[in-house]
């Protein structure tokens, strides 16, 4: 369809938008989100409400609606173990070499690793969310999928925030020491996002850190294999949505200016930023605990 754009454009586009929006912090929500976001850590089992929400905050009504009518699928145990395999799929290697590094000796790496772990933790339950909200908002599941997800273990997790968690202060990148700049703008375009994602605002309270596992990993952001592994978490999230116990949302009750919006933020975050935040967190777990430690995550509950 003439004027129509391809997924490069609307990934590039929807990043744009996203990086546009005011980020709303939970202290920063109002009547009508402030329950959702505490809803969404007390579900996803973390202690932060990560990008991916604070940017459709500026749609609170399809927020609301679409976290409401899916949190049941995001807290069973199908969601958790979905999440795992992503987990185990998520490490690209072979890792760079850090044996030159004596990360220990950067300090608060206790408070590094928790953080680090956290995000581990919930970045592939983001890369499921932002492709159940994309697939049920603006596509449609079959009866025959509806079906085939009844049929998959839908008992509850247990609510909370998983012990063990935990969440820094993110580095204001107009605030940050010249040093921190240079390296966000390394990411940035290294990357070809407009934005700073949270966790890298996070590790950057550990300047020496974020050095030295940019250093490494900066070689890998999209080579042929990152991209290779990027596209089967993309594919795989797509395939484990199938099996959630959700048929589908009513359709994004906004205008539709916003509705494309939301479209394109959705698309960019699916098919970009959380796949490729996952893929580094992962190398930079890998670096920092071994390799066997990113094949699951210490907080899961699947079993």
């Amino acid at each position: 369809m003439e004027g129509q754009m391809n997924q490069e454009e609307e990934i590039k586009r929807g990043m744009e938008l996203a990086a546009g929006k005011p980020d709303i912090m939970p202290d920063q929500a109002g009547e009508q989100i402030s329950p959702v976001f505490e809803d969404i850590q007390q579900t996803l089992r973390v202690p932060l409400v990560n990008l991916i929400f604070r940017t459709l905050a500026n749609y609170p009504d399809y927020l609301e609606n679409a976290w409401k009518a899916l949190r049941p699928a995001f807290r069973s145990r199908v969601f958790e173990k979905e999440a795992d395999y992503l987990h185990s799929m998520a490490l690209l290697e072979p890792v760079p070499a850090s044996s030159g590094v004596n990360w220990e000796n950067i300090g608060e790496m206790d408070r590094l690793r928790a953080f680090n772990d956290t995000i581990f933790y919930v970045l592939p339950k983001l890369l499921l969310v932002t492709t159940a909200f994309y697939e049920t908002s603006f596509n449609s599941r079959s009866a025959e999928e509806g079906k085939a997800a009844k049929e998959h273990d839908s008992s509850e997790i247990p609510l909370g925030i998983a012990e063990g968690t935990g969440k820094v202060k993110m580095v204001d990148p107009e605030k940050a020491s010249e040093r921190v700049r240079d390296l966000f703008s390394s990411i940035k375009d290294t990357h070809g996002h407009p934005l700073v994602s949270s966790y890298y605002r996070g590790i950057a309270n550990w300047p020496d850190f974020l050095e030295e596992a940019w250093s490494r990993i900066k070689p890998l952001v999209g080579s042929a294999a990152y991209e290779e592994r990027k596209q089967e978490l993309i594919e795989q999230a797509l395939a484990g949505i199938k099996n959630l116990p959700v048929l589908e949302i009513e359709k994004p009750g906004v205008e539709p200016g916003q509705r494309e919006e939301i479209k394109l933020i959705l698309t960019a975050f699916q098919h970009k930023f959380i796949p490729e935040m996952l893929l580094d967190v992962a190398l930079i777990k890998a670096m920092l605990d071994g390799v066997q430690a990113v094949g699951s995550s210490r907080f899961s509950v699947a079993e």
